[in-house]
Order: structure tokens, then C-alpha cells, then sequence
């Protein structure tokens, strides 16, 4: 297959962001009076503020204080996140006809806070973040759209993600999703997935 559109996660796939993510969110939870169990990290690791919020048993009115928080206590943590081992050979080797972006649940400040660093984020066509739709993975209108911006049909794309959401995100969409198993939750079922990717590196051979 020759795809003429690679669409990337974020978290999990393009960083190994999940131990940051967990200490800041232990420090944010106490302020609730909440614990933040390693099964929860798992679980709303993939998972947009508002779908965290809800698994965790915080009121959708605590939305901006939740977000004030939480972009407040990542931001002394943002060193602690790095690109996957791969990823920026990957990014030099991509063909330069290939449309590439991302499609994240991450609000737009949080992807420029944490992303502004890399490099290949020079090489991104296209970012859609929670804040760009209506709705957000699993609904397949952040990929559609990111697809719609660079002008590429679904069936001539491929998006790369580490979580079930990114999966259903795909197949809804009608688009091949490769998983990014460097990032995947063990325990997950994934039943979807046209590849699967060892490394970031595998992503070159099925271009």
C-alpha cells in the first residue's frame, strides 16, 4: 500500500510521556482528595481532560480548574517527556510528498507547551487537537478532518497510534491504523489494527 498520509498520537506514540503524566496527575488528584492509582494512569492516560474528569469522578463545572491545574504542574515536567528512541530517523527518512500530522486529544496550548521543541514538529502539515472539532477519539471527525485539511482520502492514509481510542478512531474513519506497540497498553485487546509496529522505525517499512 502507498499511503500518501501518515497521521500520529501524540502521547504513547510520538512521546513516552505516560510517567510524567502520572506524577503530574497524582499531584493534581490530591487536590481533589483523590488517589490516582497506576490503573488509572493506565486507563485515562488516552483520554481527553473531559473523559478523564468523568472516569475520575470530578464534576464537568471543575473543567477549567482541572485544566488550570493540570497545564500548571506539566509545565515543570515537560522535561521529563522525550521522543520515542527512532523517531526523529524516522521523521528525516519520511518521503517528502507524504502529508504528515497529528491527531491528539491534547488541547492546542498543551501540544505547542509540550511539542515547540522537536524538530519534526517542523515537519507536520496538519495538528488537530481537542480543541480544533465538535468532538474528539473516538470519534472518527478529528482524523477526518486533519485527512480533509491535507486533502487525502481516507483510504490513502495512515494513522499510527498506541491506544484502543486511536483504533476505533481509525476504523471509524476508514482509515489503516498502525499500532505503535512501543507505546500500547499490554493488557489491551486490540482487534483492528492493520500493523503492528515493534519500533518507530518499522513505520518506514510499510510506506
Amino acid at each position: 500500500m502507498t499511503y500518501r498520509a501518515l497521521m500520529f498520537d501524540i502521547d504513547g506514540t510520538l512521546t513516552n510521556s505516560q510517567p510524567a503524566y502520572a506524577r503530574v496527575m497524582r499531584i493534581v488528584l490530591a487536590e481533589y482528595g483523590k488517589s490516582f492509582t497506576d490503573a488509572d494512569a493506565q486507563t485515562t492516560f488516552p483520554m481527553a481532560a473531559e473523559q478523564a474528569m468523568a472516569h475520575l469522578g470530578i464534576a464537568a463545572d471543575q473543567f477549567d480548574h482541572f485544566q488550570a491545574c493540570y497545564e500548571a504542574v506539566m509545565a515543570d515536567h515537560f522535561s521529563d517527556i522525550t521522543l520515542y528512541d527512532g523517531m526523529t530517523t524516522v521523521f528525516e527518512q519520511l518521503p517528502a510528498e507524504l502529508k504528515v500530522g497529528i491527531v491528539t486529544s491534547q488541547r492546542r496550548n498543551e501540544i505547542e507547551a509540550g511539542m515547540r521543541d522537536y524538530p519534526i514538529m517542523d515537519r507536520m502539515d496538519v495538528v488537530i487537537g481537542a480543541d480544533d472539532t465538535d468532538k474528539i477519539k473516538p470519534d472518527p471527525l478529528p482524523l477526518l478532518t486533519a485527512l480533509e485539511k491535507v486533502g487525502v482520502q481516507p483510504n490513502e492514509a495512515l494513522f499510527v497510534g498506541d491506544s484502543l481510542s486511536d483504533e476505533q478512531t481509525a476504523a471509524a474513519a476508514g482509515v489503516d491504523f498502525g499500532l505503535a506497540v512501543w507505546g500500547m497498553d499490554p493488557n489491551a485487546d486490540h482487534q483492528q489494527t492493520t500493523y503492528r509496529l515493534a519500533t518507530p522505525l518499522a513505520i518506514l517499512d510499510v510506506l
